[in-house]
């Protein structure tokens, strides 16, 4: 079914920055990563709305006269070939989740909150037929809430969402808010910052986490991309890798922690600036690219040095052990639509202490400190190990446990 959108955007409201974006970019960006191709933007002070079309997204910026936005100017501006139409309100942010909620709904429908305060909310977005808006005259916001309060329009409560987020990996329920007041900005943009936040983590990224947030609420308010995050990270990464060849551990160490951090700011900067896209998946790639040249480059380091002339024996156990958890955390993302580690309590317990890059860095930089660095290594292939051995049998009764409830 044919959609499209009409957002009524009014200055100074949708204009006010949070996070380095206005407002209304930051609707503009939702919608795009929803799928839409095409917006109309209805304002009586189009002067000062800056909107800016781009490759597969276009925006018409149309003037309407002032005063309170109305059913028929929107009607006028009602795509012939559209039954229903998604209206917005330009002066509020709102979780992807709640575009995404409405325009699945198959009828006139207007989104609403229990959850907030005592009193039913009302939202501001609505889909609409063209029927339904046909029938009515005067104020949109009038007509919404009168339409709710004699409920001859379908509610979309927030409250009755779901909460849990996959991209995030927790709960966190779907929010919005209209654009604060410049005394509460500050506030504000923590939420934002704070919903940006993925969780399931392990201990170092419990400690990465604030540290991430701080730079990124720096970061934000200037033009530098996720992509351009990337790439600095990755320079940081094989720049370590050099270092763990020629036996610079030390050093190496500090631009490994220092990776710790630098890899959770480009996908953060990318959720609170709305910059996330499909070729952002890649950096998952990198990452494991520069990973294994750092195990790679410590087992030739520790093997040339005549340290461990095990080295890549010991290399090859934790590639393998790598790839047995791999397949088993794999087993449980295709089946259960989540991760291993969010399943339960323990497995919880197992993401904070089990083997991943994090921990095996924190490893290293201890082994470095008691001045046994290759016997750290050692320790690294077998906490894989122990990771492996956790996650194969724990993902085999998961999926034994699913197979008998069909």
């Amino acid at each position: 079914m044919q959609r499209a959108c009409v957002i009524l955007a009014e200055s100074p409201a949708a204009c006010m920055e949070l996070c380095g974006i206005t407002v209304l970019e930051r609707l503009l960006r939702t919608l795009e990563r929803c799928g839409h191709t095409r917006v109309v933007i209805l304002s009586s002070t189009p002067g000062a709305i800056a909107s800016r079309s781009r490759p597969g997204f276009t925006i018409d910026l149309l003037p309407r006269p002032a005063g309170r936005a109305t059913l028929e100017q929107i009607l006028a501006v009602w795509p012939e070939s559209v039954r229903d139409l998604l209206i917005l309100p330009g002066d509020s942010v709102f979780d992807d989740r709640l575009l995404r909620a409405l325009e699945q709904q198959n009828a006139s429908v207007a989104l609403v909150d229990s959850g907030v305060g005592t009193r039913l909310q009302i939202c501001g977005p609505a889909l609409l037929s063209r029927s339904w808006a046909s029938a009515e005259m005067g104020p949109f916001d009038e007509a919404i809430a009168e339409a709710v309060q004699k409920r001859t329009i379908a509610l979309l409560d927030v409250n009755d969402l779901p909460s849990y987020s996959a991209t995030l990996r927790r709960e966190l329920r779907p929010f919005w808010f209209p654009a604060p007041a410049p005394q509460d900005k500050k506030t504000t943009e923590r939420i934002l910052l704070n919903a940006a936040q993925k969780g399931t983590l392990d201990l170092p990224a419990l400690v990465h986490a604030p540290i991430e947030t701080f730079l990124v609420a720096s970061l934000c308010q200037t033009s530098i991309t996720p992509n351009q995050l990337t790439v600095f990270c990755n320079l940081v990464a094989w720049l370590a890798t050099l270092c763990f060849a020629t036996g610079a551990l030390a050093w190496g160490i500090t631009l490994a922690l220092a990776v710790g951090v630098l890899d959770g700011l480009d996908g953060k900067q990318a959720r609170v600036k709305v910059e996330t896209s499909e070729g952002g998946k890649l950096e998952h790639w990198f990452d494991a690219l520069f990973e294994f040249s750092w195990w790679f480059a410590l087992a030739y380091y520790f093997r040339t040095s005549g340290q461990l002339p095990g080295a890549f024996g010991y290399l090859l156990l934790l590639l393998l052990a790598e790839a047995l958890d791999l397949a088993a955390k794999g087993s449980i993302v295709f089946t259960q639509k989540r991760l291993i580690d969010e399943l339960s309590r323990f497995d919880r317990l197992v993401r904070l202490l089990g083997g991943r890059r994090n921990i095996y860095v924190w490893i290293l930089a201890a082994g470095l400190l008691l001045g046994a660095p290759a016997k750290a290594f050692i320790v690294i292939a077998w906490w894989e190990v122990i990771t492996a051995l956790v996650h194969v049998p724990r993902a085999a009764w998961v999926l034994w446990k699913s197979q008998r409830e069909l």
